[in-house]
């Protein structure tokens, strides 16, 4: 891993000084006191809410490693923990989870729990303190409110699909001796909701493009379709997804540029700016292309498809591989773009053996080239990671200016005609509607309704859409676990491209997990013994 610059150290040991953050302590969640920058002296002008604000949003995950505070929140390397990719970089621990190694003391598990936490008390700060700061704009200084308490949301639920139910924070300051407890689940997805109503009262729908990152009512209204569909409660899902919809603040991004397919455009400089970015992190791809990209290319191919999500991708006449013959089911395993007749968001997404990227014609299986698959920094699985990997970023890999999408709007559309189809309205011409939407933006036929006539083929259709749509965007985590899929395909080898000197896939590691347990992450160990009142996921 590359050494943190002196800038970056610079940045955040001020911000850390400033707003009297303690996350490095080991009981967060068991005091905090800050000993720098009192509050009397910070919380005075509009510039001092602003830079509290923006460190409050720099907790935000980015897409690749690029924030080297906060390596786990990293969300394509987060598919190496399902069955859409494997991981294998020199930093982060990604890796022992798909194979049952993870513990109460990974690293990951403290991280993302102890830096969540640090952020969710910062803006609890700001909603203490805000008021006292003199802004002439009094509509513009509830904004900054309501900014800050949806992202002490975020935080929050975020903790909740990792962990399960756990504290709500909603102080920055607990009393001496306090220990907090873990909150039932619909203690949180109370607290959430009203959070988020609340929030999206002063929160305006669009905001110029210097703005667009913020916060906005249409994030709201995002977040609490994401907790309700994640909870099962798919009647509030579709409200919610409703009162988005009718925002009229998004819609599917189409490239003006006819030669550029409009998905894989979303994922590239070209199409930066668009009206599908829900929320995102600005510039939160700065190495997407050095962690990412082949080795004969200066990338460290550390996150790698699996022949699970390459398979799963249609034909582009609709088809899934499983409904082919065998032998055309064979062809399309050994070369996965036979005649250029996938679905585009495979090339928009993949990068397979054969092909030839930027300057390099990729060959994972010639013993002594420089993609050899499994060698260090090369391809484990002989398939690369695309998506936002942007041919614009080989001249300098490590310095791209790509930002992450959290949540876009075809993620939404998504979570709302599955909800719709899990009430039994599968019938509803919403999901049909909407599908076809998505899939035709990427070049895919509509759906065929004579062969989806079913609750059952529905549901199966939409979960491949989702699988490919969002592959690699660090979503196929929450939908393994809220279908109760992960016990199948997590149970299983991780399995790579087709070696052509023995005609059978690669398999690279064998899989594990255990359903008693593997569907929360535990509660760090370190957050165990420093609070008696914190109870642990069972068989952790």
């Amino acid at each position: 891993m590359q050494k943190r610059k002196y800038s970056k150290q610079i940045y955040i040991l001020a911000a850390c000084l400033l707003l009297g953050i303690t996350a490095c302590k080991k009981d967060f969640l068991v005091r905090d006191n800050p000993t720098a920058t009192t509050d009397p002296k910070w919380w005075n002008l509009e510039i001092d809410l602003q830079n509290a604000l923006e460190q409050i949003y720099g907790g935000l995950p980015c897409g690749t490693l690029g924030d080297y505070e906060y390596i786990s929140n990293s969300r394509i390397h987060l598919s190496g923990t399902t069955d859409e990719a494997v991981f294998r970089g020199n930093y982060g621990d990604w890796q022992v989870y798909p194979v049952g190694l993870a513990t109460s003391q990974t690293g990951s598990v403290q991280a993302i729990y102890q830096k969540s936490y640090s952020y969710i008390r910062n803006a609890s700060r700001f909603l203490e303190n805000y008021r006292k700061a003199y802004v002439e704009d009094t509509a513009r200084k509830a904004r900054y409110a309501a900014e800050a308490r949806a992202l002490r949301a975020w935080y929050h639920l975020d903790l909740f699909l990792l962990y399960g139910p756990i504290p709500i924070v909603n102080q920055s300051l607990l009393p001496a001796g306090q220990f907090v407890k873990r909150n039932s689940r619909e203690e949180v997805v109370n607290f959430l909701v009203a959070e988020l109503d609340t929030a999206a009262a002063s929160l305006p729908a669009t905001y110029t493009e210097s703005d667009a990152y913020r916060m906005s009512k249409g994030t709201c209204y995002a977040l609490q379709t994401i907790l309700y569909i994640n909870v099962g409660d798919y009647t509030k899902c579709i409200a919610a997804a409703r009162k988005l919809i009718a925002l009229n603040a998004y819609e599917l991004y189409h490239s003006s540029d006819p030669a550029i397919n409009s998905y894989s455009g979303l994922f590239s400089y070209s199409g930066i700016i668009n009206k599908e970015r829900i929320l995102f992190r600005r510039g939160a791809q700065t190495e997407s292309f050095f962690r990412n990209a082949p080795k004969s290319l200066g990338g460290q191919a550390t996150t790698n498809p699996t022949a699970a999500i390459v398979n799963t991708y249609e034909t582009l006449q609709g088809k899934t591989l499983s409904e082919l013959g065998a032998d055309s089911m064979a062809i399309y395993k050994r070369q996965p773009e036979y005649k250029q007749n996938r679905d585009p968001r495979l090339a928009a997404s993949v990068m397979v053996p054969g092909e030839t990227f930027v300057n390099r014609k990729l060959d994972p299986f010639t013993p002594g080239g420089p993609d050899l698959i499994g060698q260090t920094q090369s391809t484990q699985t002989g398939y690369w990671i695309k998506k936002y990997v942007d041919p614009r970023d080989a001249g300098t890999p490590w310095a791209g200016s790509l930002n992450f999408m959290i949540i876009r709007y075809a993620e939404i559309l998504l979570d709302y005609v599955e909800a719709l189809v899990e009430t039994g309205d599968w019938q509803n011409p919403d999901v049909v509607k909407y599908l076809n939407m998505i899939r035709n933006r990427a070049g895919m036929p509509n759906v065929d309704i004579n062969q989806y006539n079913t609750q059952a083929k529905m549901r199966e259709l939409i979960r491949r859409e989702r699988q490919v749509e969002l592959a690699f965007e660090g979503q196929r985590l929450y939908d393994i676990r809220r279908w109760k899929t992960a016990e199948i395909v997590l149970n299983q080898a991780a399995e790579g491209a087709v070696d052509p000197s023995t005609g059978k896939a690669v398999v690279v590691e064998q899989r594990k997990f255990n359903p008693a347990r593997d569907y929360v992450w535990p509660i760090p160990l370190v957050e165990i013994n420093a609070n008696p009142n914190m109870q642990q996921n069972p068989n952790w």
